[in-house]
């Protein structure tokens, strides 16, 4: 089983190293300055005596428990033996025995030259053997405790306060990650609009942010494809119909062999709707991506264009009693590829759902065009068929082409009118 790395443990791991590194070094350095500090009041003393000496002149061989020897040879061979003879003036060296680095000095030798202003050299020197005696010991603060025993409890002692110091640290940090995890898990698309809690550390509501950020753009990408496989479906519904209906239209002109000239206005009326799909398809992608560049303009005949919608939708006429009007002029303008027929589309498949016995009509006057149902069949109740994506969709392209539209709605019907020149 794979264990999974915790920031939380590697980070009390890696303070608790540091702080025993720290302790460890610290508790040596201290050693080496008290250490220092000893020897150099060790050889103060030694220079106030050697001092003293020179200026009475008196031959004395002890005084303050340190012993004086006029020249190497009267220094005790034991002690001699221990140091190398002394050549430079007021060299200080000192010998300690011990078990080891953490026990308590068993025997201490101190040994310094020092030198007259006229004269030979003095060497002074002291034998400490007798610091284990029971009544020195005894009044010691921790009595008999080994030194080393003494050192090693101060250090447990200080790395435990650290540790329980880094423990309530690590617990005030985790809570807030934890809340911020705790609160990214459970966060909902309808939670994106609530603004994030405060996570007390600037750096975690930072994050937060981010982690928000991120998945307000998700939301925003998968709500464009939802939108984007709507108005697919929604558009795609006339062209398909056209395929199928000619497409059984031309089965039937094969078997009784009709006439070339009638084929061949199936296969082009197919291959205008294969044409158109693409066409939507090219579209929808581009508004999709949400930008806000336009499509090149292209010169087009409003007039043929609107014939041809009108011929391509005849089909949710069928079996209707409804009477439609088209008065157009083929005269050219230069508009959008594709977005304008949608909008044309929308229009007029609006116009022939909600019409189930009346009137539809459909007229140009130059680039603008009225789009009017009125519906006789009063009792009868009208299926909505979804004009909703369509709508939705052509209001999005005349607001981005600030074409002007305007809708007067009656009890029985409306009146749509959009001009596709900008004012």
């Amino acid at each position: 089983m794979k264990l999974r790395r915790s920031l939380k443990i590697f980070l009390i791991c890696v303070m608790m190293a540091m702080a025993s590194i720290t302790v460890v070094s610290f508790s040596h350095l201290a050693a080496n300055y008290f250490e220092q500090g000893l020897d150099g009041g060790m050889r103060m003393m030694m220079m106030d005596i050697g001092r003293e000496v020179a200026l009475t002149g008196q031959k004395t061989e002890m005084m303050m428990g340190f012993h004086v020897a006029h020249h190497w040879q009267a220094i005790p061979s034991d002690i001699a033996a221990l140091f190398e003879p002394l050549e430079q003036p007021m060299q200080f060296v000192k010998y300690i025995e011990n078990q080891h680095w953490f026990s308590a000095p068993e025997r201490a030798v101190f040994l310094m030259r020092y030198d007259q202003t006229a004269g030979a050299p003095l060497y002074i020197y002291r034998v400490l053997d007798d610091v284990q005696r029971p009544e020195l010991i005894q009044n010691r603060p921790w009595g008999e405790t080994p030194h080393f025993v003494q050192l090693i409890s101060y250090a447990v002692l200080g790395i435990g306060l650290f540790g329980l110091c880094m423990y309530f640290l690590v617990q005030r940090v985790a809570k807030p990650v934890e809340r911020l995890a705790l609160w990214a898990k459970q966060l909902t698309p309808e939670q994106l609009v609530i603004p994030a809690p405060d996570f007390h550390y600037n750096e975690l509501n930072r994050l937060a942010k981010v982690v928000k950020n991120s998945l307000v753009s998700v939301d925003s990408a998968l709500r464009r494809e939802q939108k984007f496989l709507a108005h697919a479906s929604h558009e795609l519904r006339t062209p398909i119909a056209v395929v199928r209906s000619n497409s059984e239209l031309l089965m039937k002109l094969l078997e009784k062999q009709s006439s070339p000239e009638k084929r061949q206005q199936v296969l082009e009326r197919i291959c205008r709707a294969g044409v158109t799909m693409s066409d939507l398809c090219e579209t929808l992608l581009w508004l999709n991506r949400g930008k806000e560049t336009e499509l090149p303009l292209v010169e087009v005949d409003l007039g043929s264009s609107i014939e041809q919608i009108c011929q391509e939708l005849s089909y949710l006429l069928d079996n209707k009693k409804v009477q439609l009007e088209v008065n157009i002029h083929h005269q050219s303008y230069r508009l959008p590829a594709t977005l304008y027929r949608i909008v044309l589309s929308n229009l007029i498949r609006n116009a022939y759902q909600h019409t189930q016995c009346g009137k539809v009509v459909i007229r140009q006057e130059d680039a603008q065009v009225l789009i009017s149902n009125r519906e006789d069949s009063r009792s009868k109740k009208i299926e909505d068929l979804g004009f909703g994506l369509g709508l939705e969709l052509t209001n999005r392209i005349i607001k981005q082409y600030h074409w002007r539209c305007e809708t007067v709605k009656y009890l029985h019907g409306r009146d749509v009118t959009i001009h596709f020149l900008k004012p």
